[in-house]
């Protein structure tokens, strides 16, 4: 007679590998750490001593010294055939929400997309509108604004929301 719990933790186990299968690198999927810096690089992620700080790292020496920030994804060939790689071009971008979420990247309110944005507990397509509509900010309390967001979603959000207000002129 099989038990039902053993064939439950059967049923886990598959689950988990073709999870694994489908997406190996995926950090939601698999990976539930604290990384202190976080990039992905060619889909792998790289987490603190592993992870590269700046684009010289990943190209060599006579590349940029453009510095990534933690929860950047980049794609080395791309990244290393641009002249002058910015963020948002050239193999440079952010990681999936989900990933992003999934190792409690902060969000930047002022600058992060959409996508972004709807990493954040409770922010769905619209309210990630409306944050975008709103900016800047210059603190997270200034989420109340936006309508849609009241004390119970700025309690849950403020945890990974943070303010920076470069170039913003604030």
């Amino acid at each position: 007679m099989v038990r039902v719990g053993a064939i439950v933790a059967l049923v886990a186990a598959l689950v988990v590998a073709l999870a694994a299968w489908l997406r190996p690198t995926a950090p939601a999927l698999l990976v539930r750490t604290a990384c202190d810096f976080a990039v992905e690089v060619d889909g792998v992620l790289r987490c603190d001593d592993e992870a590269p700080r700046d684009v010289a790292a990943l190209c060599g020496a006579g590349s940029s010294s453009a510095a990534l920030m933690h929860g950047d994804a980049v794609t080395r060939d791309s990244l290393c055939a641009a002249t002058s790689p910015r963020p948002g071009t050239d193999g440079w971008s952010r990681m999936r929400g989900e990933d992003l979420a999934a190792l409690a990247i902060p969000v930047d309110l002022n600058h992060a997309s959409a996508s972004e944005l709807e990493s954040l507990p409770g922010i769905g397509p619209e309210l990630a509108r409306r944050i975008i509509e709103g900016r800047p900010y210059a603190t997270v309390d200034d989420l109340q604004r936006v309508r849609g967001i009241g004390p119970a979603r700025l309690t849950a959000v403020r945890p990974r929301a943070q303010v920076e207000t470069r170039g913003q002129g604030l």
